[in-house]
């Protein structure tokens, strides 16, 4: 019997809507076992490593949530080594993987998978000093805005960003309110960085990997989890809020400073401590010398329109 494996929060502020249409809709499927996993408020990589304990060949995984909990399931199935199937529905204050992969229904997701209609996805991997950190489906950021990812992880401000009216618009207040408080600090990526053998430009806050059409909903890009070995990449010098700001604008027609990798090594002179985001999940992390990301020839199947 084909397997179901429902992935979602009931910390979620759209729970009741992933309850009403998922969870309900599922128990009505015929010819399905329904497997229901609720995501912990504990790092992503230990949700992911119980979840990848449970899967089994041919599950169809579905990520009833934002691009947290999507890359969460992401983890799972790789970690897992089984032959798994993603599946997204939208129900987070971000949907990045929806804008890359498409949205459908319940019925049309399963419809899909029970025809065989799946793609090839190529995540980017991250090790951090040599070992293996995690997979990132969209985009992989180190710096500044992966330190300031932290206001959003704030219920309330969660909360309020639900019922905002204009999401973009409440974003960027509660960004420049961060802005702000940071804006003299000098520590977001050390000044000894180098980024395949060469230094970088000094004042530099940012490095950012991407491989799907879009980064916060904002940046499009060419989709390249559609490519086995290459991604997008580029560095930010955002320590002016209106430098960030510019950028922001430009990064709304599609722009964004870099170009294709097939891998990039970042190196340290000195262990440090630094903050790394990818799809609504940031951390930060101590002692670090060296990050490499790359595509790694791994391919995971996922429902797409």
């Amino acid at each position: 019997m084909k397997r179901l494996v429902i992935v979602y929060s009931t910390r979620s502020t759209r729970f009741d809507e992933v309850e009403k249409k998922v969870i309900e809709k599922a128990r009505k499927l015929a010819g399905w076992m329904i497997c229901k996993f609720e995501v912990q408020e504990v790092p992503v990589r230990e949700n992911a490593a119980k979840l990848a304990k449970i899967l089994r060949k041919d599950d169809l995984v579905l990520s009833a949530g934002g691009d947290g909990t999507a890359t969460m399931c992401l983890n799972a199935i790789m970690k897992s080594g089984v032959v798994a199937t993603l599946a997204v529905m939208p129900f987070g204050n971000f949907n990045d993987y929806v804008e890359s992969l498409g949205e459908m229904s319940l019925a049309r997701l399963t419809r899909r998978f029970e025809e065989g209609r799946w793609s090839e996805f190529y995540p980017m991997e991250v090790k951090v000093n040599e070992k293996h950190y995690g997979y990132a489906g969209m985009y992989f950021t180190v710096g500044l805005m992966a330190e300031a990812e932290r206001t959003f992880k704030d219920p309330k401000v969660r909360a309020k960003l639900v019922r905002a009216r204009n999401r973009m618009s409440f974003s960027a207040r509660k960004l420049f309110g961060w802005y702000l408080k940071n804006k003299r600090r000098k520590d977001f990526l050390p000044a000894d960085l180098k980024i395949n053998g060469k230094n970088v430009v000094n004042l530099t806050t940012d490095y950012v990997a991407m491989n799907g059409k879009s980064m916060a909903g904002v940046v499009p890009g060419a989709g390249w989890f559609d490519e086995a070995g290459v991604f997008w990449s580029g560095t930010m010098r955002n320590r002016s809020f209106w430098r960030m700001f510019a950028k922001f604008v430009k990064a709304t027609e599609g722009e964004l400073p870099g170009g294709e990798t097939s891998c990039d090594v970042l190196e340290f002179a000195k262990p440090c401590k630094l903050f790394v985001h990818a799809e609504g999940e940031g951390e930060e992390l101590k002692d670090v010398s060296k990050i490499e990301i790359k595509k790694n020839g791994k391919a995971l199947r996922v429902i797409r329109v």
